[in-house]
């Protein structure tokens, strides 16, 4: 944590082979930050640049952070530690973003707010110019996430993506970040409205980058998995748990078809037997989504996404012994049951449950290795 009294703003650019583009975006900081009249800093945190990036921005009057880990995350995570402003202003360094729109961001989050978040899509009153954004990220992407961040996190932002934002610095240090990549965007959003921080938006426009020689860094396809993999590993109710429970209801559903069987013939001759089979993969699909489950809560419980009690509630009834006893008792059960009732009912039944039993030992000594004292 890096503070200096005297500092009101850092002017934070992400830098990756930007010499095309950076200067400009320094000498429109500089230009505002002389209209607000206030004491700031300029920081590029570079990532590896060899176009001559790092001698511009030096040349431009920027101090340079360094950051050898690569990835969009890596680099701002750095980049914000390493400021000294109360306020660290955040926009890309290839003229997407129009740094005039510093004061507005900087007058807004004097209005008391730990986040402000800009906005390109027209849904939040934004713009972006032709050939700013590609199409898939205009029209699906962005609006798909968005939504979905919306539905399960309970976001107000209309552009999780937006990389011009300004956030509280102090308020940024009490998170812990585990994105290194484009992730990034969505993850600080979702742990500032997980904390109950102050958040709003602004509409902004998004200019076509500015860029010639060098290419985006932007990657369609991977950044899109890697964002869905995120909120579905934070999402582990909506899920795992759900689903899980749907499936356990369409086993039951199935298997009365097949329980109320006339079974004097033989079992595996009736046509009802795919009901059964039906049912019990349904129930081995229930009870290998609910573990997962339980794993991602655990984990989003350590990355700092979770702090409900339910969890705990659940680890204070389940632990490793418990399901060895029960699980040990119903395979014992069901030995005994099948030896004592000789047709193919019991038989088929017995494998079942062992099998089920044996799934779940090996789960619980899993889960046993995720939850220490359990």
């Amino acid at each position: 944590m890096t503070y200096l009294n005297n500092v009101e703003l850092s002017i934070l650019m992400p830098c990756l082979n930007e010499s095309e583009t950076i200067a400009n975006c320094i000498e429109k900081s500089k230009a505002q930050i002389k209209n607000l009249n206030i004491n700031a800093e300029i920081v590029v945190a570079d990532n590896g640049s060899n176009d001559g990036s790092i001698e511009i921005a030096k040349k431009h009057g920027a101090r340079l952070v360094h950051v050898k880990d690569k990835g969009y995350g890596n680099t701002l995570k750095k980049g914000i530690e390493n400021c000294y402003g109360t306020y660290v202003f955040i926009a890309d360094s290839d003229q997407s973003y129009d740094f005039n729109e510093i004061s507005s961001f900087y007058n807004k989050i004097l209005e008391g707010y730990d986040l402000v978040q800009g906005c390109r899509l027209s849904s939040g009153g934004g713009k972006i110019e032709k050939g700013a954004m590609p199409i898939t990220h205009k029209y699906i992407g962005n609006p798909f996430f968005t939504m979905l961040c919306k539905l399960l996190f309970g976001l107000s932002f209309d552009d999780i993506y937006c990389g011009m934002k300004i956030l509280r610095k102090k308020k940024f240090d009490k998170i812990s970040i585990i994105s290194t990549g484009m992730v990034f965007c969505l993850e600080i959003l979702i742990k500032f409205e997980f904390n109950k921080f102050k958040s709003t938006q602004l509409p902004i426009t998004l200019h076509k980058d500015g860029r010639i020689k060098n290419k985006s860094h932007l990657r369609t396809i991977s950044d899109g998995l890697k964002t869905l993999k995120f909120i579905i590993i934070f999402s582990p109710i909506q899920f795992f748990f759900i689903p899980s429970l749907i499936l356990t209801l369409i086993s039951i559903y199935i298997a009365k078809d097949f329980f109320l069987l006339d079974h004097e013939n033989s079992l595996f001759g009736n046509k009802h037997l795919i009901s059964f089979l039906q049912s019990f993969t349904s129930l081995f699909l229930a009870i290998q989504i609910f573990m997962l489950g339980l794993y991602v809560s655990l984990r989003a419980e350590e990355l700092g996404f979770k702090k409900e009690n339910n969890l705990k509630k659940f680890f204070n009834f389940f632990s490793l012994k418990k399901s060895l006893i029960i699980n040990s008792l119903i395979i014992t059960l069901s030995i005994f049951f099948s030896q004592m009732f000789k047709s193919e009912l019991i038989s088929l039944i017995t494998t079942i449950s062992i099998l089920i039993s044996i799934t779940i030992i090996f789960n619980s000594f899993f889960i046993s290795l995720l939850k220490e004292n359990n």
